[in-house]
């Protein structure tokens, strides 16, 4: 069996425990396994989506230089995902101020069929719209929880919070959304 295979079988923690010996292999499974997904999470958290892949550059980066202090206190997708939320902070904080909320990114349109389409995509606007007017936090935890289907002590981590606090920030932007997107409810 090739290499390339075995490690591709080893779970992450394995593979990061590999890389902190400077196993530069098992480092790059981790970053093939989880690129696209942080690229999505950041992209539906930043409102440019031009800089994406420079903020996932970044955490991965970030995360091989951090990956000798890495204590496994959490799964490593965890402190990944905690990586890239204060690499996306930062971002944040470096940009200019933008009062355009119609330029948030726009998610990927799954269009089920030509008479849901216009529908759909009206839907698709409207989420992206409200999401991109909330803070961070309350984003950030809502697309972990709901997309990415993480934990509340997982979200909690990524977050630098408590558990509590992010439970706060779901229930206020569910509440939100369900009564901003009132209009699109079967």
């Amino acid at each position: 069996m090739p290499i390339d295979d075995v490690l591709d079988s080893l779970p992450d923690n394995t593979l990061a425990r590999r890389a902190q010996r400077g196993d530069a292999a098992a480092f790059d499974v981790l970053v093939a396994r989880h690129a696209a997904a942080l690229w999505r999470f950041i992209a539906h958290t930043y409102p440019e989506s031009a800089d994406c892949d420079d903020i996932v550059q970044e955490t991965f980066i970030a995360a091989w230089k951090a990956l000798p202090t890495f204590a496994f206190h959490s799964q490593f997708r965890t402190w990944l995902y905690a990586l890239a939320s204060r690499k996306t902070v930062d971002a944040l904080r470096r940009r200019r101020p933008q009062n355009d909320l119609d330029s948030a990114a726009e998610a990927a349109d799954l269009r089920p069929g030509p008479g849901q389409q216009a529908e759909h995509s009206a839907f698709m606007t409207a989420l992206n719209r409200e999401l991109a007017r909330l803070p961070y936090q309350a984003r950030a935890a809502w697309w972990l929880r709901e997309v990415y289907d993480l934990s509340l002590s997982e979200i909690a981590t990524v977050l630098n919070t408590t558990e509590g606090s992010v439970r706060g920030h779901l229930q206020r932007t569910r509440k939100r959304l369900a009564t901003t997107l009132e209009e699109f409810k079967p």
